[in-house]
């Protein structure tokens, strides 16, 4: 046993105390006490200063301070794993009413996991973004007014519906499932019917080898004039993108002449922080996955072509999925060298994104691609 506990409970023992007394001494249950002492609870500075009030001695700080840096220094030389270095470490208590500050904190978690996923693929985002999402659900316990209740849980839902989406790129079915339970329901609790309409899209994702019930979760949405017009075209597409899978192309085809009507504009007003994503070269990916899903594949490629000149560094995961998506049309096409070349780009970008999702699409390219050689 090392650690503060050790240095407390040494004390104890040395002033010839019972656990019992020490107990009735510093106010605190015994069973509580024999958890500190043993490490199965952090101990604190009003730990700290009640065992020196009780014991009638000074400086078991700083004994804690010089033992904690003389294990630090043994650890170095026995290669100690780094994250022993957390242990007993706690976040501040959480008190008090949510304000604009604690909404903000969330929003701006959202937009870091975002560019995160987005860049470096679902995988990578996914291992760092528990505590956040944590954190940001205690905060629907704690009191608040009305409107910052909705707000909070519009923010709440824009982190949980990007982690969920990570998930779902990391191939983990369950979580996604609990997840994007949560992101619907704080959505509908929240104030951004734009983050609404988003949310239900991205579940409608998770739900692709059901395209019919997918493509029904999205009915009505692209007529909704309090959502953004660039999440209608969004969801418009990602509606006809079901629909062509069901093989309902004509419905398929209306849907998407309203999502290039709806881009082709602009607008004044801007979108929502959450949703800095939502580029004209994002919608031409989307675009691009619904023509091919109605067979209508020049319009396909010229989509995905134009998605990819959009594309940056910062889009690492969407370039590499477009390349697949741009093989697999140049396959259904005949064009199978062009199919391959596009195959080895997506290989190359996979370097720097962990996406399972993307490696998935890949390698059903690649099986296609070796079994014409």
């Amino acid at each position: 046993m090392t650690g503060i506990g050790a240095v407390l409970r040494a004390a104890r023992i040395g002033a010839g105390v019972s656990l019992r007394e020490m107990a009735l001494r510093v106010c605190i249950d015994a069973p509580h006490l024999s958890r500190l002492e043993t490490g199965k609870r952090p101990v604190l500075p009003s730990h700290i200063k009640a065992y020196e009030r009780a014991l009638g001695v000074e400086g078991l700080a700083d004994d804690m301070d010089r033992r904690a840096l003389l294990r630090a220094l043994a650890a170095t030389a026995a290669g100690e794993p780094l994250t022993r270095l957390l242990d007993g470490l706690v976040a501040p208590a959480e008190a008090g009413q949510v304000g604009r500050i604690e909404v903000e904190a969330i929003r701006e978690a959202a937009r870091h996991h975002s560019a995160m996923d987005l860049q470096y693929g679902g995988k990578v985002a996914a291992n760092v973004a528990g505590e956040s999402l944590r954190w940001a659900v205690s905060l629907l316990d704690r009191p608040m007014t009305s409107e910052t209740r909705k707000a909070l849980s519009s923010a709440v839902a824009s982190l949980t519906d990007r982690v969920a989406w990570s998930f779902h790129d990391s191939g983990l079915k369950y979580q996604t499932r609990r997840l994007s339970e949560l992101a619907i329901r704080t959505s509908s609790e929240g104030n951004d019917p734009t983050l609404t309409a988003h949310v239900r899209l991205n579940v409608a994702a998770f739900m692709e080898t059901m395209p019919r019930d997918a493509a029904a979760m999205l009915t009505g949405i692209p007529q909704q004039s309090g959502v953004h017009p660039l999440e209608r075209a969004n969801v418009a597409a990602g509606r006809a993108l079901h629909l062509g899978n069901a093989g309902e192309v004509r419905e398929a085809k209306n849907l998407l002449g309203m999502a290039e009507d709806l881009i082709g504009k602009d607008y004044p007003d801007g979108l929502p922080s959450w949703a800095g994503f939502l580029s004209e070269p994002h919608l031409c990916a989307i675009l691009g996955d619904s023509y091919k899903a109605i067979g209508e594949y020049e319009k396909a490629a010229s989509y995905c072509q134009q998605a990819l000149r959009g594309f940056g560094p910062e889009r690492g995961r969407g370039r590499v999925t477009v390349m697949v998506r741009l093989g697999l049309v140049r396959l259904a096409q005949g064009r199978v060298e062009d199919a391959r070349e596009q195959a080895e780009a997506a290989r190359r970008a996979m370097a720097t994104v962990n996406s399972v999702q993307a490696r998935e699409r890949l390698d059903k390219l690649t099986s296609r691609l070796d079994a014409l050689a």
